[in-house]
């Protein structure tokens, strides 16, 4: 191996890596080689002990991203991580009953800045660094070899790209994609835009709180905020629900979610869909409601909106529970990755405290498993949800 192709640590500064933490920060890289943003290089330590293989970016405080700790070709590596997740998600469905999952998890699956989501045989990749990006191709090489696909379409248009000088890359990268696919998940139908949705189409990460909705909801008046295309509707409406309202100011969300209720062969007169901004809605709304849902988009993607986003989730759920009456069910939720749990729970207190309502938790999120979190990197769990019931 060339010698003058590699990074060398400070001294002291190896532990993150021998603890198996696939993140090196600027601050403890002693010299670089010659290289661009998004090459892959051998790490060592001060002594000169090979540590790993990550892919390197000047201009972030996270400065190398790690795809291995052995000292093996990166085409091995990246084989390996796929067989691997593929692996480790064949028993967690019933494929006849859910056709639509999580594939790689960045992190979680050892390659960081890469999401791939199934729907049926479509995949939708995210890249989200300069290193995933030069190791695109092999990326969709490997996962046409291992896995029976139709398709894969790049979806590409996160705020980390673009911190890392990337501009959005959207188009199919494989096969034929189409604008949109017929999904299931656990039983229930759902169309999803792959061309036109938020992140890779539909929000796979609340699959275990839909089910849990779903058994929370019957002959309960449900309240569904930022509802997307209505996958919390749908599972409420099958669960038994009186009535659902949902709220979304996207045309195109709000037309899914109506489709949606059609495919699953449910009553439109009890699933009220309107196309609204859910602060607004939730200031002028007089009716009651048994369970509100809060699952709103991340208020901070980066760590200058913490504040603003803090603002945001106490207003929004002081305005939840304010109209909401005793004995209901609230489900609040935040994907922000600068607001931790212990801040989110915080921020509920509070406004539970504002709005005079006796509160507690009945349980908080329960993960889809096919989101792994790497028990040396927690920095992964990203998303928060506590079921609350108000007294």
């Amino acid at each position: 191996m060339n010698d003058q192709r590699r990074v060398v640590l400070k001294p002291g500064r190896e532990k993150a890596l021998r603890n198996r933490h696939p993140w090196i920060f600027s601050g403890a890289i002693e010299s670089f080689p010659t290289f661009e943003n998004g090459d892959v290089l051998p790490v060592y330590s001060s002594s000169g002990e090979f540590l790993a293989k990550a892919y390197f970016h000047r201009e972030n405080s996270i400065s190398g991203r790690v795809l291995t700790f052995l000292d093996e070709p990166i085409e091995t590596c990246i084989d390996q991580r796929i067989s691997d997740a593929i692996r480790l998600r064949e028993k967690l469905f019933d494929r006849e009953m859910t056709s639509c999952y999580r594939l790689i998890n960045a992190e979680g699956d050892g390659i960081p800045g890469l999401i791939v989501d199934i729907y049926d045989d479509i995949a939708v990749c995210q890249v989200n660094t300069c290193g995933i990006e030069k190791l695109k191709s092999l990326i969709v090489q490997k996962l046409a070899q291992q896995l029976k696909l139709r398709g894969i379409y790049e979806k590409s248009e996160s705020s980390a790209r673009r911190q890392e000088g990337l501009e959005d890359s959207v188009g199919t990268l494989y096969g034929d994609c189409p604008k949109e696919i017929l999904v299931k998940e656990n039983g229930h139908l759902f169309l999803v835009g792959i061309e036109e949705g938020q992140k890779t189409g539909f929000f796979l990460d609340q699959r275990e709180m839909r089910q849990q909705i779903a058994r929370l909801s019957k002959n309960k008046r449900v309240l569904n905020c930022f509802s997307y295309t209505g996958g919390f509707s749908i599972f409420a409406l099958k669960g038994g629900a009186e009535s659902v309202t949902s709220i979304d100011a996207s045309e195109s969300a709000c037309r899914y979610a109506m489709e949606n209720t059609l495919l699953n062969h449910l009553p439109l007169d009890k699933h009220e869909v309107i196309r609204n901004d859910v602060f607004d809605y939730l200031k002028n709304n007089k009716k009651a409601f048994d369970l509100v849902i809060l699952d709103p988009p991340a208020f901070a993607k980066k760590r200058q909106d913490v504040n603003d986003a803090c603002r945001g989730y106490k207003e929004i759920n002081r305005r939840a529970f304010e109209m909401m009456p005793s004995n209901s069910y609230l489900l609040t939720c935040s994907c922000s990755h600068f607001i931790d749990e212990d801040l989110f729970q915080q921020l509920i207190f509070q406004a539970a405290i504002e709005a005079k309502k006796e509160v507690v938790i009945c349980s908080r999120h329960i993960q889809a498993n096919d989101h792994p979190i790497s028990l040396f990197h927690p920095e992964g769990g990203y998303l928060k949800s506590l079921l609350l019931h108000i007294k």
